[in-house]
């Protein structure tokens, strides 16, 4: 795939696990690497964007196609209480510049992996125009450091949909960025209406990784037209999800949508040998990167 919104819209891809769970446990040191406050992981980004990149890295070599920016705590609305609202931009490119450099040290092989820049409705309690003013640098920042798309986790209801999306829009116009928006729905039905769909490029339909679910996880591929799967708690668990999905895959590789089986032949989208992982005979030298990988970052 050469694109996300290509490779999002025709396959179910692998996200990472949960990289938040990876920095929370690593050996960080609370005054040096947090200055001194609470953790606010998005802080590392700043203080440890080693560890950063080797949690991202970690499951990038089990197998995952996409990952997910460090920028849950990054909106200056959330940074507000630490002091830190002011940071807000650098926290996010360099939450976006750690994940693609991640990216960039795997090798390709011709296949291409992408970079999710998250943006996550945290509960504000904050006027729409001030949404608007967090959002707006939260997406400059993350474009600005390489992300590939924006993904607005954000519920339907709740009256801050519409602000998150319209200075999402305005911050990709205002660096000419020519990455999609998306809105992002989970298992239980969000109900966006159609005038803020047709304000997205699209949405993702995510569900969270089991490998021992399997069965359950052909069902919403098959009927819900999931487009990317969670890559479970920890690097192990994205590996066998890895495995799963390709089982499940027509061509050994990652399972189409609907429509892409009804258009033909699945290799009319997309060569195999765009998303060969590792050259043949490489699994072990894969297993061991994936492993030193995550001695590093746990």
């Amino acid at each position: 795939m050469r694109t996300v919104k290509e490779a999002l819209n025709q396959r179910v891809l692998l996200a990472d696990g949960s990289v938040s769970r990876l920095l929370d446990n690593a050996d960080t040191d609370m005054k040096r690497d947090f200055y001194g406050m609470d953790k606010v992981l998005s802080v590392l980004n700043v203080t440890r964007p080693d560890l950063v990149r080797e949690a991202h890295l970690a499951y990038l070599l089990a197998g995952a196609d996409v990952v997910r920016t460090n920028s849950l705590t990054a909106s200056p609305l959330t940074l507000k209480q630490y002091g830190l609202q002011d940071e807000a931009f650098v926290l996010n490119h360099l939450a976006a510049e750690n994940a693609a450099k991640a990216v960039d040290s795997v090798p390709g092989e011709g296949r291409r992996r992408f970079v999710l820049g998250v943006i996550r409705d945290d509960g504000w309690n904050a006027t729409p125009a001030e949404i608007e003013a967090a959002v707006d640098v939260q997406v400059q920042g993350l474009l600005s450091g390489g992300a590939d798309a924006i993904v607005l986790d954000c519920l339907a209801g709740i009256g801050r949909i519409q602000p998150v999306l319209t200075a999402a829009r305005r911050a990709r116009a205002s660096v000419n960025s020519e990455a999609p928006i998306y809105l992002q729905e989970g298992r239980e039905v969000t109900d966006f209406s159609r005038h803020v769909q047709e304000q997205a490029d699209g949405i993702i339909r995510y569900r969270p990784g089991d490998p021992a679910k399997g069965k359950q996880l052909a069902e919403w591929i098959r009927e819900e037209a999931c487009n990317l799967i969670g890559g479970g708690d920890l690097p192990g668990k994205t590996q066998q999800l890895d495995s799963v999905l390709r089982d499940l895959a027509e061509d050994g590789l990652r399972p189409v949508q609907s429509w892409v089986r009804e258009e033909g032949p699945v290799d009319r989208f997309e060569p195999a040998s765009s998303w060969s992982h590792f050259p043949d005979g490489h699994e072990a030298e894969r297993e061991i990167k994936a492993a030193k990988a995550l001695e590093k970052a746990v």
